[in-house]
């Protein structure tokens, strides 16, 4: 009998560690018992995305509309874009061409770009070569680094159109790292790479490269947008607005104060105070969802489409939608897509 009792208790024990685990799970999603909706955001390292998040931190925005933020980092915005995908994410920062070719992916997808962050204009972002080249023409032959599926791929491909130059002229090679170009270009088995901010600035360190270019001169400017999946953005509608109010106190504090927005970027996340303020002067921070920003969108969709990059073709309206943006920001530019 003493062994039954024994054996019931056993189970019992089990029972409520399963169910300790469950209810373990369950409050690391997106609702919190705190009051506060918890969204996970994912952020591309050293981007201006990064930037503003740790802004909207570091300057309590965030709690300021009742959300609670916990930060995940990838080497590229088409990371986020797929842990979004899998369930691991809940908002991410994507570049137009990473966000376009996702989408491209797959027949079936919620994913919906919700709000414009920024704009790059290109002058922070430099195609660094190695000594003896002097010409967008004279990379025929040499290694370039690209990162398959991210706006480098765009990059590199205008540069090559720009030069005259098919693909099949050059040596591409895929990388996924900013530290991992810098290590192939300071061995010579590369000879050149696009970088911006940091990655740049380790470039530029070595002294063994030129800049050669900007991303101004051979494409147009880069745009940042916050995306998300359709079920997040139907069941949290105000931890999604509160996001985008938050992340638009921090435009307005790197539009009015960039010297005092750089000195909390730089605090927070150890980056050089310069390197902050020169992608500060190189960025136009908006947020917005303008007809010309869908233009711009369409664009890289049929450099997609020509290309035949696509695995299945889809409208661009589908994957966006301006209703939060609306709510959140009344004096946005919105287009009626």
């Amino acid at each position: 009998m003493k062994k039954i009792i024994i054996w019931i208790a056993s189970i019992m024990v089990i029972i409520g560690m399963i169910v300790g685990a469950v209810l373990g799970l369950k409050s690391t999603n997106s609702s919190s018992n705190s009051g506060k909706t918890t969204i996970r955001l994912g952020l591309m390292t050293n981007s201006d995305g990064q930037y503003l998040a740790a802004i909207a931190q570091k300057e309590g925005y965030f709690s300021k509309y009742g959300i609670k933020v916990k930060t995940s980092t990838f080497s590229s915005g088409i990371e986020s874009v797929n842990a979004i995908t899998t369930g691991q994410l809940d908002i991410g920062y994507v570049a137009d061409f990473a966000a376009l070719n996702r989408f491209g992916g797959s027949s079936k997808s919620g994913l919906k770009m919700f709000a414009k962050l920024s704009s790059s204009s290109g002058s922070n972002v430099k195609l660094y070569v190695a000594k003896g080249i002097n010409a967008l023409s004279d990379l025929k032959g040499k290694t370039v680094l690209t990162n398959k599926g991210t706006v480098t791929e765009y990059w590199v491909a205008k540069t090559l159109a720009k030069a005259g130059l098919k693909s099949s002229q050059v040596n591409l090679v895929s990388v996924e790292t900013g530290q991992e170009g810098l290590a192939l270009m300071k061995s010579g088995k590369a000879s050149a790479v696009w970088a911006s901010g940091q990655d740049a600035a380790k470039l530029a360190k070595t002294g063994k490269f030129k800049v050669l270019t900007t991303q101004s001169k051979v494409t147009s400017p880069t745009l940042a947008f916050a995306i998300s999946n359709n079920s997040f953005l139907k069941k949290h509608p105000k931890a999604a607005e509160a996001y985008l109010k938050a992340i638009n106190d921090a435009v307005n504090l790197v539009n009015k104060h960039p010297k005092m927005a750089a000195t909390v970027v730089s605090e927070k996340l150890n980056v050089p105070k310069n390197t902050v303020l020169q992608v500060f002067k190189s960025t136009d921070f908006s947020i917005d969802f303008s007809k010309s920003t869908v233009t711009d969108l369409k664009e890289i969709y049929n450099y997609f489409s020509k290309s035949g990059d696509l695995k299945h073709n889809y409208d661009v309206n589908d994957y966006i939608d301006t209703s939060i943006l609306k709510k959140a920001i009344s004096s946005a530019t919105v287009t009626d897509n």
